[in-house]
C-alpha cells in the first residue's frame, strides 16, 4: 500500500548483496552501507521496512531464497521474478491482477478504473486518498513488470517471459500445491506472460540446466522442484503429498 514493488531498489540490492546473505546482512547493506543510495537514514529505514514487507529479505524464506538464486543466474529476469514474489505476499497486488488480466493488449487502464476495482475487492476499507495512492503504486508495479506500458496513459501489454522467470513462476505455484497441467495453465503462467507452450518449453530448458526435473509425455506433465528445495523444505513440502 505504501510503495510499488520497488523494482529499482530490489535491483540495487541484489546487485550489491550476495545471494547467500543473511537477513542481518541485507539490513546492514541498506542501513549502514546505503547500497540503495537514499539521502537520509530515515529514508533508508523506510525502504528497508517496505522491502521486508514485499520480499522478506531472508534466505530462510523459501520463496525469497530461490528468487535470489535465480536472480544470480539472470538479472534481466528480476522484474518478473520480483513481481512474482510480491504477488505471493501482497493481497492488493493479487486482487489487482484480476483487472489487469481482463484487459486486451493495447486497451487503456485509468487510475480510476483501478481505484474502483480496489473498492470492489476491499469495500469501505480504504479512504479516497489511500485508494488513489494504492492505484498509482499498483499501476507502477504492473508497468515495471511489463503488463502495462506508458507513463501518463497506461495501456495493456504483455511481458516477455524468460526461462528463470517462468521457472520461478511455476515454483511459486508448486509451493502452493499446484501440480501438473493445472500448474502450467495456472495464473502463475499468466503473470509472466507465457502461454502453456512457452512455459513447457522453459521448464524443459530449466530441466536441462538441472534446476528441476520435468517430463511431458502423452499430455501428462511431471514437474519436480526437489532440486531447488533444501532437505528440510523437501520434508515439509513433499512429505505432505
Amino acid at each position: 500500500m505504501a510503495r510499488s514493488m520497488m523494482l529499482q531498489e530490489i535491483l540495487a540490492l541484489v546487485s550489491s548483496v550476495p545471494a547467500s546473505a543473511s537477513r542481518e546482512q541485507y539490513k546492514s547493506a541498506i542501513l549502514d552501507e546505503n547500497v540503495l543510495g537514499k539521502p537520509t537514514f530515515s529514508s533508508r529505514e523506510k525502504s528497508y521496512r517496505h522491502l521486508m514487507q514485499l520480499y522478506g529479505l531472508d534466505p530462510k524464506l523459501t520463496l525469497f531464497r530461490v528468487f535470489r538464486e535465480l536472480s544470480e543466474k539472470d538479472m534481466a529476469s528480476v522484474p518478473l521474478m520480483a513481481l512474482m514474489c510480491t504477488y505471493c505476499r501482497d493481497p492488493q497486488l493479487r486482487q489487482s491482477f484480476e483487472l489487469i488480466e481482463r484487459l486486451r493488449v493495447g486497451e487503456t487502464l485509468t487510475r480510476k478504473q483501478m481505484e474502483e476495482h480496489i473498492e470492489a475487492g476491499f469495500p469501505n476499507r480504504f479512504s479516497p486518498a489511500m485508494k488513489k495512492s494504492l492505484a498509482q503504486n499498483l499501476n507502477t508495479t504492473w508497468t515495471a513488470a511489463g503488463h502495462l506500458k506508458g507513463k501518463a496513459k497506461k495501456t495493456r501489454s504483455l511481458p516477455e517471459p524468460t526461462v528463470p522467470a517462468s521457472t520461478y513462476a511455476m515454483f511459486a505455484g508448486f509451493l502452493l500445491g499446484l501440480r501438473g497441467e493445472i500448474l502450467v495453465r495456472s495464473v502463475f503462467g499468466a503473470l509472466v506472460g507465457g502461454s502453456a507452450e512457452t512455459i513447457v518449453s522453459h521448464l524443459s530448458a530449466a530441466s536441462g540446466r538441472s534446476w528441476l526435473r520435468f517430463r511431458h509425455a502423452g499430455g501428462v506433465f511431471e514437474i519436480d522442484f526437489a532440486p531447488m528445495l533444501l532437505p528440510a523444505e523437501q520434508g515439509v513440502l513433499l512429505g505432505a503429498h
